[in-house]
Parts: C-alpha cells; sequence; structure tokens
C-alpha cells in the first residue's frame, strides 16, 4: 500500500509537469530558440505541398533545404488531408512525444530491476525538463519522433540481452529501421545492433533477418541514390532572420557545441560525483595542455546566434557576454 501511495505522488509530479507542457504549447514557447523558426521556416511548407502535391514534393523534396527525412512529414500532412488545422495537429504531435517518457521509463525497469519504481519513475520525468524535449514537443520535428522509435529499439535490444528471445531481435530492428527512415542520423545505431546479433544469433535465424534488412533499405537507397533526391547534404540551417545558412563543418563548432550539450545533460550526474573536484584537479594537473586546446577550439569558434540552437551553454554566454 506505501509504495502505490508514492508511484500516486509521484504521478501526481508528473501530471503537474505535462500541464507545465500544455502551459509551453498555449504560451508558444521555443526554450532551445530553434524549433520555432524551424517550424515555421522550414516545416510547415513541405508539410503544406505534401498535402496538395505528393508526388512532385516527394521527387523534389532537395529543394526545400530540408536535412530531415521526409516521412515524418508525409505523416503530418495526412492530419492535414483530413481538414485540421495546424493548432491541432501540434497538439496530437505533443501527445505522441509523451510515448518517449514511457518507453524511457521501461527501459530504466529493466537496466535498474532493483532500484524502487518511484525512483524510476522520477527519473524519466526528467525528460520533462529538457528544453529540446519540450520544444520539439510543442513545434514539431522530425527528431524527436526518431528518437522515439530508437528508444523503443533499445527497450527490445535490453530485452533479447535478458533472454535471447528472437523476436525482440526481430522487434528492435523494426523499430530502428522506422527511427532511421524518421531520422536518419540513427542509421548508425542500426550497424552497431546488426553486428551484436551476428554474433549472439545462430546462422539459420540470421539470413531472413539479414534479408529482410536489405529490402527494407532499398527504397531509402533508391530514393538517394537512383532518384539522386540527396537531401541530407542539401540541408540549410533558417536563421533567425529567415535567411538559409549552409551546413558548418567547423570542427571547432562541433566540439565546443556539442560537448557542452553532454556536459548540461550529465550536470545532475556529475553533481553526484564530486565531479567539481575531480575537474579542478585535472585543471590543475594539464592546466597549459587545456589551456592551448582552448584557446585554439575559441580562435576558430564561428558559430552565430543567428543560427539559432546551440544548447543551454551557449546561450547562456550570448545573453551574458
Amino acid at each position: 500500500m506505501k509504495l502505490i501511495n508514492n508511484l500516486s505522488n509521484y504521478s501526481l509530479f508528473g501530471i503537474f509537469l505535462y500541464l507545465t507542457l500544455l502551459v509551453g504549447f498555449a504560451y508558444d514557447e521555443n526554450l532551445n530558440f530553434g524549433s520555432y523558426y524551424d517550424w515555421i521556416q522550414v516545416y510547415k511548407v513541405p508539410i503544406i505541398d505534401f498535402s496538395l502535391n505528393f508526388k512532385n514534393t516527394l521527387l523534389t523534396y532537395d529543394q526545400y533545404g530540408q536535412r530531415h527525412s521526409p516521412v515524418y512529414l508525409i505523416f503530418l500532412s495526412f492530419f492535414l488531408d483530413l481538414g485540421l488545422s495546424f493548432d491541432v495537429i501540434r497538439i496530437i504531435h505533443l501527445h505522441l512525444c509523451l510515448s518517449l517518457i514511457f518507453i524511457f521509463y521501461n527501459c530504466l525497469k529493466l537496466v535498474f530491476d532493483k532500484v524502487e519504481l518511484k525512483y524510476l519513475q522520477l527519473l524519466s520525468f526528467v525528460i520533462f525538463l529538457s528544453p529540446t524535449f519540450r520544444s520539439l514537443s510543442i513545434w514539431p520535428d522530425s527528431r524527436l519522433p526518431g528518437l522515439i522509435f530508437f528508444a523503443l529499439s533499445i527497450y527490445f535490444f535490453l530485452k533479447f540481452t535478458k533472454n535471447k528471445d528472437i523476436k525482440y531481435m526481430w522487434l528492435n530492428s523494426i523499430s530502428i529501421v522506422v527511427s532511421s527512415y524518421i531520422s536518419p542520423n540513427f542509421l548508425l545505431f542500426a550497424i552497431y545492433f546488426y553486428f551484436f546479433f551476428l554474433k549472439e544469433v545462430r546462422i539459420k535465424n540470421l539470413i531472413p533477418f539479414i534479408i529482410f534488412n536489405l529490402v527494407i533499405a532499398l527504397p531509402a537507397f533508391y530514393y538517394l541514390f537512383v532518384l539522386k533526391i540527396f537531401f541530407i547534404t542539401a540541408g540549410q540551417t533558417i536563421g533567425l532572420n529567415g535567411q538559409r545558412v549552409g551546413l558548418t563543418f567547423n570542427f571547432a563548432d562541433k566540439i565546443m557545441i556539442i560537448s557542452s550539450i553532454i556536459f548540461f545533460h550529465l550536470l545532475p550526474i556529475l553533481m553526484s560525483m564530486n565531479f567539481h573536484q575531480k575537474l579542478f584537479n585535472y585543471l590543475k594537473k594539464d592546466f597549459l595542455k587545456i589551456f592551448l586546446i582552448l584557446l585554439i577550439l575559441i580562435y576558430f569558434f564561428n558559430y552565430h546566434i543567428d543560427f539559432t540552437g546551440g544548447g543551454f551553454f551557449f546561450q547562456l554566454s550570448h545573453i551574458l557576454f
């Protein structure tokens, strides 16, 4: 009874966080600074065009400056075909995104099966506090649905590692395929899963699995390499003033932005590990080397606020300095 009461209290906290997301929706919250502009200037146009002229839009998709797959935009365009407004489509998308929290919670239960459920539930609710999750839930984007199916593939992968049931290998593969079609960057993880199963599964079960993966990949290869609609490299970032900015491959930008974003999301864990003391000792030991690397990165750093996004620390530094 006590456990039920505890879970009930934590569920109420989750409902409160959900309500804050609805409030954010009502007031056009845009915590990561880029999602609103992506939705207005990048996503809405092809969704409308898919609804009006599906074939032509699909065959000219690389001309939209999109580096994200058209699959989820096609899905959203079906709601437009039903006569739903964009606000209704956005609220549907928001509630679909809530499944990420449920899937993450179930993954936690598999990994930490000896931890009280209330703590795992609370940890899963942390997703509600993510600026990226909130922004991409409120302003539809392909990345979050892709992440949902990727999380689902991890869930089935964890189930397979526990009982070696072949059906979970198939469910993992289907999930990562859907994830990759929605957001192609998740394809890299599909390669890892593929080689893992090659080592763990008998050859007689692998043959149909390999054939399935080859066949399911054919439409993507045909679209990208035969029809030559290679939207991945045609993509451009939309700046705050509406101008299109080509993709940047500045390694200083990549290192500074990505590492700061990872650091932000690891902060709750690092704070519980006396990280500040370990960091101070490390800086003191290799100060000159770290200082020189930092100077080089700062010198070549060229990421502009007009690009939007950039993570919490980048936006904070822009406000402060």
